[in-house]
């Protein structure tokens, strides 16, 4: 028995030990694989996570995002089925999950994740959008047969994307192919080279050739892709990686601008003074004058993950501070890969926040005359397929291109030629509401009217002030409702309600004539009995502040209405000086207060001067008693008396 027992204790010691190590060896592994996916080696993080035995909701998360980031989105579902099943998941998660599903055209399945997503966080603009339409993909899958997509005989098995017009007949565009067979460098996340600029020359019939690098000033030794150009062609933002300490983890981008000096060579690109360490600025679309910019980045205060944000360059030559295009073009999602038409008014981009096929799609919204922009439309196929598509740009014929990784291509990314583009314009559809403000009594135009414009619910969206033609403008979303207000001194204030749906033309019109109030004549007594507001001033100041002003242009409209009235002016200070000092400084505050009635017609002699210093407080804020400074500001005040009332 003795025997037995002891064997038994050696296997069970063995078999603790065993386990121990395993437990130790899995613990180990996650390490390792977590380290790779930090470090967006998604390969090796691939074979780590897979090597681990007892697989937890995290585990699955990542391997699903890492088989996404590789383009291999059957076993991104698995694991995100996986993940479902575990019942550890995210909100976010089964947003994601619907999201491959989409990229798998499983656009029923996908459905049923929405709408999940949609009950567990239903502030959610994406699942909003969702709801709202749920078998919208049928529309957008029914292509136009005159219109085919072809795979450009440029393309390598590598990434070939983002393509831009540059000059009269090239295109650049950015590449991970590597002619140069000189060094082996790889970017973790894809191992494939890192992106440089090739430039192509453009043929008649809307095809790439003789495909070249560049600029050597420009490739350098990381990301330096992708770019855009003025008009003329010498002028350039391009997208580049910048790394911390040599840190490769450290993947940033930064948007640098270059010039074409003398028109033979480009200078040393420089980095925009907007950009910083601790986020990505990137994928610029430049204006043809140059002068406007759009780009995306992942910035602090935006909707999503990306946005889209517009810059603008100043007669200096500097570019304003990045400004979010906000929630109508921005999602919870990335929106990326902006193209400004400048000549149509359009903006182009690709997003995989608002609904579309699968991955990214491209989306078009027209900048309106007050810079406001139009519901974003999703072009749909074949322009946008189930996986993702980016990079497009578009020319007045209806021809140009687009990036995609869609099935049948020659590589990872690849660039698309198109022609017979269907008139996108006609899913667009703009409104404005514009009118003139009057006086109703004369019909004259009332410049300097706050017009502000909310929604249904009362939020206020846009607020515009009339000029000398009494006019405003407000562009609009086409079947919404809106309030409209109307303020102007002296007058009364007006409203509106504007349902664009109960109107037949989309250039709406609402003119407001405003009334004055009614001017009652008060009787002596009641004049008598009317309380003038007192103004105040700052602490050892007599000048009269903007908002005290207002009161005394009250005080000059009385005055003109009741012209045998008069007004006693005494001013005072509070108790922080010396009493001489206050006296003066009281007189001083007196004597702003009577310049500024004088200066707008009221005649001295109905004015009387006093002053007071520190006596008279209105509060107990004497010599030696401790206030505080709104204690104190009570004390510095003008007061106003009407005289001939006794």
């Amino acid at each position: 028995m003795k025997i037995i027992y002891t064997k038994q204790r050696i296997v069970l010691v063995l078999l603790s030990l065993m386990l121990g190590f395993a437990v130790q060896s899995q613990s180990l592994r996650l390490k390792k694989a977590n380290k790779f996916f930090k470090e967006y080696s998604y390969d090796k993080a691939i074979r780590a996570y897979e090597s681990i035995d007892d697989k937890t909701p995290s585990v699955y998360r990542n391997l699903a995002k890492s088989y996404l980031m590789l383009g291999n989105i059957d076993k991104a579902e698995g694991n995100y089925a996986a993940l479902m099943s575990t019942g550890g998941y995210q909100p976010e998660d089964v947003y994601d999950y619907a999201s491959v599903l989409m990229m798998n055209k499983k656009y029923d399945e996908a459905a049923n994740w929405m709408e999940k997503y949609y009950k567990l966080k239903p502030d959610d603009r994406r699942a909003q959008a969702f709801m709202s339409n749920p078998l919208y993909y049928r529309d957008l899958l029914q292509s136009d047969p005159k219109m085919a997509l072809n795979n450009l005989d440029i393309n390598t098995p590598y990434e070939d994307f983002s393509p831009v017009y540059y000059k009269d007949n090239q295109v650049v565009f950015a590449s991970s192919r590597d002619y140069s067979h000189m060094v082996n460098r790889k970017w973790n996340g894809n191992r494939q080279p890192f992106l440089d600029l090739y430039v192509a020359d453009l043929t008649d019939g809307n095809n790439l050739t003789n495909v070249r690098k560049f600029n050597e000033v420009v490739n350098k030794q990381y990301h330096d892709a992708p770019a855009s150009f003025n008009q003329t062609g010498d002028y350039m933002i391009v997208t580049r990686n910048i790394y911390t300490d040599d840190n490769l983890n450290d993947n940033k981008l930064w948007l640098y601008e270059s010039h074409l000096v003398d028109n033979s060579y480009w200078d040393e690109p420089s980095p925009l003074y907007f950009n910083d360490k601790h986020f990505s600025n990137g994928q610029a679309s430049l204006s043809p004058d140059g002068n406007i910019m759009y780009f995306a980045s992942d910035r602090p205060g935006g909707f999503g993950g990306t946005d889209i944000y517009k810059s603008v360059k100043g007669k200096d030559g500097k570019w304003s501070a990045p400004e979010n295009l906000g929630p109508k073009i921005n999602s919870e999602g990335n929106e990326m890969f902006p193209y400004y038409d400048a000549k149509g008014g359009y903006l182009f981009f690709s997003s995989n926040g608002w609904p579309g096929l699968g991955g990214l799609d491209v989306f078009v919204t027209k900048v309106k005359r007050d810079g406001s922009y139009t519901k974003p439309q999703n072009l749909g196929a074949p322009i946008n397929s189930n996986r993702d598509d980016f990079g497009f740009i578009y020319k007045q014929d209806g021809s140009g291109f687009v990036s995609s990784n869609r099935a049948g291509g020659k590589g990872d990314d690849d660039i698309y030629s198109y022609k017979n583009m269907p008139k996108f314009q006609d899913k667009i559809k703009e409104c404005y509401l514009a009118g003139t403000i009057t006086d109703k009594q004369t019909g004259e135009p009332l410049p300097y009217a706050q017009v502000l414009l909310t929604d249904a619910n009362g939020n206020k969206l846009k607020e515009v002030e009339t000029k000398a033609d009494g006019k405003y403008d407000f562009g609009i979303d086409c079947g919404n409702v809106y309030n409209v207000l109307v303020l102007r001194q002296p007058y009364n204030e007006a409203k509106a309600n504007i349902d664009t749906k109960t109107y037949d033309t989309p250039n709406i019109v609402k003119d407001f004539a405003l009334e004055k109030p009614g001017e009652k004549i008060l009787e002596k007594d009641q004049l008598c009995d009317h309380k003038i507001e007192p103004i105040y001033y700052d602490l050892d100041k007599f000048y009269i502040r903007f908002k005290d002003k207002l009161k005394l242009d009250k005080i000059v409209a009385l005055m003109n209405k009741y012209p045998e009235m008069k007004l006693e002016v005494s001013s005072y200070t509070d108790a922080r000086a010396s009493k001489p000092y206050n006296v003066k400084l009281s007189k001083n505050r007196t004597m702003s207060a009577i310049n500024y009635l004088t200066s707008h017609g009221i005649s001295q002699e109905r004015l009387v001067a006093k002053w007071f210093g520190e006596l008279y407080p209105v509060n107990g804020c004497v010599d030696g008693v401790k206030c505080s400074e709104a204690e104190h500001q009570l004390n510095r005040r003008t007061e106003f008396k009407i005289l001939n009332c006794e």
